[in-house]
């Protein structure tokens, strides 16, 4: 004696669809423009434009036919091209300059196969030869140059 409502699963917890059943019942598996309405949805259009665009009947039915037929995974692993779309909106927009730079960073930051990668970090450090000098040298070369200093001081009390 089960409740149907308790025997449900949970959101996101949906068991696979019959895809036999889906094939039939599934408006954009019967669609002609198929193809292009998953491509659309994978590489992150809208889908209240995709719906408009294709004269689908709903947004839910995107979602169901994408889970049936395990479009979220390739979408996910797409996630440049959502980051295109967010660029490609500025203009139309008004975001902050900030979120357009963080929209171009993390762009630069993923690969083509949907992998976060970040850019390497270096830190380099030179040192220049101290060169000896007939004036005295500044507060700023003693903080630089504190060896050269240190002999300048030696070599002038040796001289008195």
């Amino acid at each position: 004696m089960h409740n149907d409502k308790k025997s449900r699963t949970r959101r996101g917890r949906r068991p696979a669809a019959d895809p036999e059943r889906h094939a039939r019942k599934c408006e954009i598996c019967r669609h002609s423009e198929r193809d292009a309405i998953e491509r659309e949805f994978i590489d992150w259009h809208p889908p209240g434009t995709i719906v408009d665009d294709h004269q689908l009947n709903s947004r839910a039915g995107i979602y169901r036919h994408a889970h049936a037929v395990g479009l979220f995974p390739r979408r996910r692993h797409n996630l440049r091209s959502s980051l295109e779309l967010v660029i490609q909106e500025a203009q139309r927009t008004s975001p902050t300059g900030d979120a357009i730079i963080r929209a171009v960073r993390a762009y630069c930051r993923v690969t083509r196969d949907g992998r976060w990668v970040e850019p390497p970090k270096h830190l380099i450090i030179s040192r220049r030869p101290s060169v000896p000098s007939s004036r005295q040298p500044g507060p700023a070369e003693s903080i630089l140059h504190p060896k050269s200093t240190v002999n300048r001081i030696a070599e002038s009390a040796r001289k008195m």
